[in-house]
């Protein structure tokens, strides 16, 4: 009696659809803000001591996880440009892998890469360089010779070590006449990369790889040239945030996609949370396929019950504001989108049909003009709609609020809580402005039409 008559006001009619217009404009330009993610802190009960733990770890901690470029297919032949276009020392390529992820390394805040690569490669191409003569060594049966320092050439409790003990014919593997270029052959390099990755680092020579690269390279294969996959181990930076880890995933993956295309050598990055966050890489645009698949289903189910296009064309735009005001709100609070969220704003569009269908129902079936019939649908239908579906949604909901556990009152008490009102809002305010406006004609009026029309119709063919 109060309601009804005040939206018939021509006045109030502009002012409403202005205001809904408006907050779903500003909630499509807030939803760009939504990050993806899900904050660990919040699945936890609120007194839970890993509460603590994980805002020390975002305040103080200064290291990033591991970051792997996997490179497959590398083919380390004499003929192949392969390892100039991953090594780093002199001779490289300017663009080579190592040396692209030192300039990234230069621009942190971009690339999300904190230092340049150790390199097995690098570290072997110098092992085996006759500079470094207490590396690469051999005994005079061709075998491999350690360092000097190490057994057999030294007894672990021998202090200082001998020269003259079983190492003291020894040699470098190689002169500067026996490399091509400054780098091994396809046969030398078959046959010194094992010895590499088995040499343990000492005094006299550091650069043994059993220790930093023993699990670096894949040699199943590889007497064949091509060595099937190998890793160049970096860091990415400090990660504290949900939207770093998904942003520092999308920016590696950026890398390592130029890097395959520049280098034409399949390249991809790997780190150990890339498995949880892969997810958000593409969450947007599976929550907007959802979001229209569930939409046209709807859509499709009121047309078969209404019989009307008009009317099924309404209750899908005022579930479209429905949705994206949602999302306005979602951004507000702070709600990120992830699995959870997603799952929520599709149950929310089978929600929010209940605000909706049994008043544009209730206007169909109504006599008069838009305004008239508009009032019935309020005056017949609108006491359960607020009855039934919001009041009765609204106490299910404000229990949520007293969960010790923080996902529930992020993402059931405040999304549904949001939902209530903003589908209260719109069923029972900003619809029945609507209908008055472009409502679909009267179910009644079609009706006594064709009634009208029979005995017409009959009186011709007698």
């Amino acid at each position: 009696e109060v309601h009804a008559p005040i939206l018939g006001l021509w006045g109030v009619k502009m002012v409403v659809v202005s205001v809904f217009l408006a907050f779903t404009v500003a909630s499509i330009a807030l939803s760009t803000r939504i990050e993806a993610g899900l904050e660990q802190q919040i699945v936890l009960p609120r007194d839970s001591y890993l509460q603590g733990y994980f805002d020390n770890t975002t305040e103080y901690l200064r290291v990033g996880p591991p970051l792997y470029f996997v490179v497959k297919d590398y083919n380390y032949s004499s003929e192949s440009r392969h390892t100039n276009q991953l090594c780093s020392i002199s001779q490289c390529d300017s663009n080579s892998l190592l040396n692209e992820i030192s300039r990234a390394s230069s621009i942190p805040e971009l690339s999300y890469i904190a230092k340049p690569a150790a390199s097995w490669l690098d570290d072997f191409l110098v092992w085996t360089s006759p500079e470094a003569f207490g590396c690469c060594r051999k005994f005079v049966n061709g075998t491999y010779c350690p360092p000097d320092d190490q057994p057999p050439c030294c007894s672990p409790d021998e202090e200082p070590c001998g020269v003259n003990g079983v190492c003291k014919d020894c040699t470098t593997c190689f002169r500067h006449s026996d490399l091509v270029n400054n780098r091994p052959s396809t046969e030398q390099f078959r046959e010194k990369l094992p010895w590499f990755l088995n040499a343990l680092p000492s005094a006299d020579c550091a650069k043994g790889g059993h220790g930093a690269y023993s699990t670096s390279v894949d040699l199943n294969g590889y007497e064949s040239g091509i060595i099937q996959a190998s890793e160049f181990r970096t860091f990415h930076t400090p990660l504290n945030k949900q939207g770093d880890y998904v942003n520092s995933l999308r920016a590696a993956r950026e890398f390592s996609s130029r890097m395959s295309d520049t280098l034409k050598i399949n390249i991809f990055p790997y780190s150990v949370f890339y498995i949880f966050f892969e997810q958000y890489l593409d969450i947007w645009r599976v929550a907007l396929i959802n979001i229209a698949v569930a939409l046209g289903a709807i859509f499709i189910v009121c047309l078969l019950m209404t019989s009307s296009l008009w009317s099924s064309a309404i209750i899908l735009v005022v579930l479209v504001m429905i949705v994206i005001d949602l999302l306005g709100v979602m951004a507000i609070l702070g709600i990120q989108l992830n699995a959870v969220s997603v799952v929520n704003l599709i149950m929310s569009i089978g929600i929010a049909v209940e605000f909706c269908v049994h008043i544009v129902h209730a206007f169909l079936v109504s006599h008069g003009n838009r305004n008239q019939r508009s009032q019935k649908a309020l005056s017949t239908m609108g006491a359960s709609v607020f009855s039934g579906i919001t009041l009765t949604k609204l106490v299910g909901v404000i229990v949520l609020c007293f969960a010790r556990s923080e996902i529930f009152v992020v993402y059931y008490f405040q999304m549904y809580l949001a939902l209530v009102i903003i589908g209260f809002l719109h069923g029972l305010v900003f619809l029945p402005v609507i209908l008055s406006l472009f409502g679909p004609p009267s179910r009644h009026i079609i009706i006594e039409k064709q009634q009208a029309d029979e005995p017409s119709t009959s009186s011709n063919l007698s």
